[in-house]
């Protein structure tokens, strides 16, 4: 049951991100979805949320004209990562987790603008190492402290059912 309302949860969020976040701005972004996928993966079996990730991340390509697949695999690798080490990493702390955000949406930055860059019209690299380095993984951090201290009882009650 658990596991059918993270999947609804995931699916809010793609639509929030869908239809709202694309007002904010072209060099400003948050990937609450991806925060989300980390959040799940740490906290929820790996055999779960690789089923929630790699589908949340398919719908999320068909909802937003995306590249179909290329999100899918990306949220994919970073659930298997994640769950990976999620044992061996202290988890309940904000830092750490945020630490893990920033780094996870460095390199999900980078193969996203590399993609996008093969297959839709390239921005000029100045702009795209700025942003896939520096704007996203800050805003992504953020955002991502700001939501684990509002839910990080309800995420350590996800592990504990």
């Amino acid at each position: 049951m658990k596991n059918i309302f993270v999947f609804i949860v995931g699916l809010i969020i793609i639509v929030l991100e869908t239809f709202f976040t694309n007002y904010i701005g072209a060099y400003f972004s948050v990937n609450i979805l991806l925060i989300f996928v980390i959040f799940i993966s740490l906290y929820i079996d790996r055999s779960y949320s690789l089923i929630i990730t790699g589908i949340l991340g398919l719908i999320g390509d068909l909802a937003t004209g995306g590249i179909i697949g290329v999100t899918s695999i990306l949220f994919l690798g970073t659930s298997y990562f994640l769950s990976s080490i999620e044992k061996s990493i202290f988890k309940d702390n904000k830092l750490i987790v945020s630490l893990l955000v920033f780094v996870v949406s460095i390199v999900y930055s980078i193969l996203d603008v590399v993609t996008a860059s093969i297959f839709f019209m390239p921005t000029p690299i100045l702009v795209g190492l700025l942003k896939s380095v520096v704007v996203i993984p800050i805003s992504n951090t953020v955002v991502a402290y700001v939501l684990y201290t509002i839910f990080s009882d309800k995420l350590i009650k996800l592990r504990v059912e």
